[in-house]
């Protein structure tokens, strides 16, 4: 399937969980997380969900690593529409989140960072397929973002449902993943290491 038709049909099915399907999603996504093994990350970079768009709840992983791994640095996105480019804020006492005009959850104010410093990278998507590669909401940001971080940064997709056998309209700009974290399982993609 092509990018646009998996992008519709997935976020369908998004829409479509009822409320206690989505809580055992997240719960067994939370799950998967905890098994990663964490110890040389010393930056984890989180998109904050769209309710809206039924997105996994980044929020119980990143209370998670809170209280678990408190020495992790935490940075959110702040979208630019004008530039389709993000800029990333470091969780820490300056840090001010608020919804922009699109609904998303982003920073208003606090500490700046350098996509240089993040180590693990939780990418939102639609889908995602065998190889890695992704559908995501069709404006490049993560993609070009991906394109800034370090090499060694960990690429980690997060999705409610397993991946498609193929994206049939993949092109050079799109980054694979190494990994996605869905409900049952963490698939790795050793060949994109």
């Amino acid at each position: 399937m092509k990018k646009q038709e998996l992008r519709k049909l997935y976020l369908q099915k998004r829409l479509e969980l009822p409320p206690e399907a989505y809580q055992q999603l997240n719960e067994k996504l939370l799950s998967q997380f905890r098994k990663l093994n964490l110890n040389h990350i010393k930056c984890i970079h989180f998109f904050l969900p769209m309710r809206e768009k039924v997105e996994p709840d980044t929020w119980l992983m990143i209370n998670w690593i809170k209280q678990n791994h408190p020495l992790i640095r935490l940075t959110y996105p702040k979208a630019d529409f004008a530039t389709n480019r993000m800029r990333h804020f470091l969780d820490d006492n300056a840090l001010e989140i608020a919804n922009n005009s699109f609904g998303i959850p982003e920073p208003v104010a606090g500490t700046e960072i350098n996509p240089a410093e993040i180590d693990l990278l939780l990418v939102p998507l639609l889908a995602f397929d065998q190889l890695g590669y992704r559908v995501g909401y069709g404006k490049g940001f993560y993609d070009r973002f991906m394109s800034e971080c370090k090499p060694g940064t960990l690429f980690t997709g997060l999705s409610f449902f397993d991946p498609v056998d193929a994206i049939d309209d993949i092109n050079s700009f799109d980054i694979p993943l190494h990994q996605c974290i869905t409900p049952k399982k963490t698939w790795a993609f050793t060949g994109n290491l």
